[in-house]
Formats: C-alpha cells, sequence, structure tokens
C-alpha cells in the first residue's frame, strides 16, 4: 500500500499545498542567483576592464624599457615595477576566476596533455630555486590552461614560503590517477588550520603571510580547479618543518 493511500482527502491537499511552496521557494531562489551572477558578471567585466587592461599597458612598456636601459639601477628599478605588475595581474585573475566559480561551475575545456613538459615548463621559470624533482611521463585528458594554473599556484606557494636555505620536491606518480606533490620546507601551518586553507580568503600563519604576499586566493582557485576536475586536493603540515600539498585528477573525463 502506498504511504499517500492511509492519507485524508484534507492532508493530501495539504502535502500538495506544501509541495507547491517549496518549488515556488526553490524557483525564486534560483532567480534570484542568477540575478546576483548578472550583477556580478557585469562587476567581473568591469574590473576586468579598469584593472587589467592598464595592468598590461604597464607590463608592455616596463618590458619595452628594459631593452632600452643601460643602468644598471634604473633596470632594477623597471623590473621591480614588471615583476610587481604581473603579480598583481596574476591576482586580480585568480580572484576572477574564484569568484565567478562561486557562482557558476568552473567550465573545463577538456584536451589530451603530457603533464610532464607542462610541469618542466613552470619548474623552468624559476632559474634561481632549488628544485627536486621526479615527475612521472604521462598524457592525462583535462583543461591545460587550468592545470597550469593549478601547478604554477602551488609551485609559487612553496617557493613564497619556503625557507631561503630549503630545498622545493616535487614528484608527481600514478596511483588511480594523476598525484602530484610538492613538498617546501618553510614555517608550515598548524593543525587547526589545515582544515581551513583552501577556504575562499582563509590565511594561515597571519604573522608570516603579512611577510609575504600572500592573497588568500591561490589555494581556494586551486580547490575549484581540482573539483570541478572531479579530484581531491589536501595538505599535510608541520610546524617548522614545512608543508606538503598534493591532489589528485582522473586521467580522463568522466563520460
Amino acid at each position: 500500500m502506498n504511504s499517500y493511500d492511509t492519507l485524508s482527502r484534507e492532508e493530501l491537499l495539504l502535502l500538495l499545498k506544501k509541495s507547491e511552496q517549496d518549488k515556488i521557494k526553490y524557483v525564486n531562489k534560483y532567480l534570484e542567483q542568477e540575478e546576483k551572477w548578472n550583477i556580478l558578471r557585469l562587476l567581473l567585466a568591469k574590473i576586468s576592464h579598469e584593472f587589467k587592461t592598464p595592468l598590461n599597458s604597464i607590463i608592455g612598456f616596463s618590458d619595452l624599457l628594459k631593452y632600452n636601459l643601460k643602468d644598471e639601477k634604473l633596470l632594477d628599478f623597471t623590473n621591480n615595477i614588471s615583476t610587481s605588475s604581473k603579480h598583481m595581474l596574476s591576482l586580480i585573475q585568480d580572484l576572477l576566476d574564484l569568484t565567478r566559480a562561486q557562482y557558476k561551475p568552473m567550465e573545463l575545456d577538456y584536451k589530451l596533455f603530457n603533464t610532464k613538459e607542462v610541469i618542466l615548463e613552470i619548474i623552468n621559470s624559476y632559474p634561481n630555486i632549488e628544485m627536486d624533482y621526479t615527475l612521472v611521463d604521462i598524457d592525462i585528458e583535462a583543461d591545460i590552461k587550468r592545470f597550469r594554473q593549478l601547478i604554477y599556484n602551488l609551485t609559487s606557494n612553496a617557493v613564497k614560503f619556503n625557507r631561503p636555505s630549503g630545498k622545493i620536491k616535487i614528484i608527481t606518480y600514478l596511483d588511480n590517477g594523476f598525484n602530484f606533490e610538492i613538498t617546501d620546507s618553510g614555517d608550515g601551518i598548524d593543525e587547526s588550520n589545515c582544515s581551513v586553507i583552501f577556504e575562499f580568503f582563509a590565511q594561515a600563519n597571519h604573522d608570516i603571510i603579512k611577510r609575504q604576499m600572500g592573497s588568500g586566493i591561490g589555494l581556494a582557485l586551486c580547490k575549484s580547479i581540482v573539483e570541478a576536475h572531479n579530484g581531491k586536493i589536501s595538505v599535510d603540515s608541520k610546524l617548522g618543518i614545512g608543508s606538503t600539498f598534493k591532489f589528485y585528477l582522473p586521467l580522463e573525463k568522466a563520460r
């Protein structure tokens, strides 16, 4: 016997009314979310134009100046302008991407690519940083732009918090999918902060971060990218010893 068969006419009408109210509530919530997203989309477009356009101009002209300067002091100043502008542009892009991900599922452009080539490209962009690495030579099907962004954010995070005399270690391996681990020998993260380190604007060890250029955005974006690929990301850390950030991605897009 169906559970509805035992209900009276009045009880069925109340149930139907409640069902309709729930449906209206859901539709209103959806419309409210859509309205918020439309407002946010306009704001992001404005931020993108108002902030990124002048920054790109600063980067372009400062890089152009470097080829025409002979004074070493002026060249150092110009390099600082270019580096700081690129860092700010990267932060703005991370913020835009992460804010979008809070309202809409991250759109991914799946392609087959070699993980070792992408990771080596990023490692080689830090010629003055000592890194030990063991990389599996494997192709995966994922969004290469987001994958590059993920590796770059985790690598720059390790470089940022690593001790000057410390070494950074990177390994990749296959274990039910593609696995990436990066270990630094920095100040580490308190165990109580490890569960929130990937949250939007979360910051652990505030006194240490103040000495760096941490924004609390990069790791949250990493989590969004990994989870959009149906993967997992985590951190193991000990105060005074360092941290190991690791993530797992499926080798192929879910069909």
